[in-house]
């Protein structure tokens, strides 16, 4: 959800994955109901965009290069996932759940039809009650290639599972309801380490 009401060139660089030239190009037809202009500390005019047309203007992007790595956690947050969710292994390290996200990863694109139909965003962040580490994960996938019950078997294979005391695996379909707010708590950047694949 937008905190503010107009938004200039400044803010809208910060909260998406785009370059200045990208940022001309797409405001060069913008609707003129959606803009306005006011006059800065300088005295030269400052645009401002409605927050309401922000995603439609800003948010598709193509996949980011490895050069532009910098704007990972942004591409992240405006991406748009199928899944969302979250692993807590027993005893697990952070090299372990990078070898088991990594090898997740790879399990997911064996059900794949076609080359690079699958996307994987995951994050590691120790456990709140000991010394070991959990991962959250973000799907981007063709549409309806994957369903829940393919995710939740590749799971069960780097991951013990729930019981009635503890949830270890947990999985859902990232519902339009969320907005970014699953994106966000996923790319949450005090995390110890966060990976794309794909």
């Amino acid at each position: 959800m937008q905190s503010k009401e107009w938004n200039t060139k400044k803010e809208i660089l910060e909260l998406y994955p785009i370059s200045l030239a990208t940022y001309k190009r797409r405001i060069k037809n913008i609707d003129s109901s959606k803009t306005k202009f006011i006059t800065s500390k300088t005295g030269s005019p400052t645009r401002l965009i409605h927050h309401s047309i922000l995603d439609e203007l800003f948010r598709k992007r193509r996949r980011l290069s490895s050069k532009e790595f910098e704007q990972t956690i942004k591409w992240v947050r405006n991406n748009h996932w199928n899944f969302l969710g979250n692993i807590v292994p027993i005893s697990s390290t952070i090299e372990d759940l990078k070898n088991k996200m990594r090898f997740f990863f790879e399990e997911l694109k064996s059900l794949q039809m076609e080359k690079n139909q699958i996307i994987l965003f995951y994050t590691i962040e120790m456990n709140p009650n000991d010394n070991y580490y959990h991962a959250h994960f973000l799907v981007d996938c063709a549409k309806d290639m994957l369903v829940l019950g393919d995710i939740e078997d590749k799971l069960a294979i780097i991951c013990e599972p729930n019981t009635k005391n503890e949830s270890r695996i947990h999985l859902e379909e990232y519902d339009m309801k969320f907005g970014k707010d699953g994106a966000i708590y996923s790319s949450k950047e005090e995390r110890y380490f966060y990976e794309i694949l794909g």
